[in-house]
């Protein structure tokens, strides 16, 4: 078995991680490293997933969550020749929230297909960084917009200026 992980600790509610994590369709807005996502980043989903590490190999995955705390990315080659489990545990800790994500590939292809899999432990440290950098701002301005005092706007009907 060959595992690969990365963690850091976010200054954002658990909310607001598992909304960047579980957003596919902003995963290239966020320098995510991975650079296509094509379906649904849900329970019981599939999506095919393309990285920078990856080069032009697509990567079909089964997708299960318990919402808010963990979402796991299998994939690999038929009969359990070769699997990657990657999993992603959102963890609250003193208001923020502890973001861990490990990949595990087993089976009895692995030390053929070993020196196939891109150096990814980079990729993972640049991964929780960038989570960590996208749920912090939008923590900070959600944070601002609930603090400000008035209306930082007027709607239709509200008084005028003049």
């Amino acid at each position: 078995m060959k595992t690969v992980e990365a963690e850091t600790l976010i200054n954002a509610r658990n909310a607001t991680v598992w909304e960047i994590i579980t957003d596919g369709g902003n995963y290239t807005v966020w320098d995510s490293g991975i650079t296509r996502i094509d379906g649904e980043l849900r329970n019981g989903g599939a999506v095919r997933v393309r990285t920078r590490t990856g080069g032009n190999r697509t990567f079909r995955l089964r997708i299960r969550q318990i919402p808010g705390e963990m979402m796991i990315w299998t994939g690999g080659l038929p009969l359990g020749l070769f699997k990657g489990v990657r999993t992603f545990t959102l963890t609250p800790h003193r208001g923020m929230t502890h973001l861990r994500v490990t990949e595990k590939f087993t089976g009895p292809l692995l030390g053929l297909l070993h020196k196939s899999i891109p150096d990814i432990e980079r990729a993972f440290a640049e991964y929780v960084l960038a989570v960590k950098k996208r749920a912090e701002l939008l923590s900070r301005h959600e944070t601002r917009l609930h603090a400000s005092p008035g209306r930082p706007w007027l709607e239709s009907g509200d008084d005028k200026a003049g």
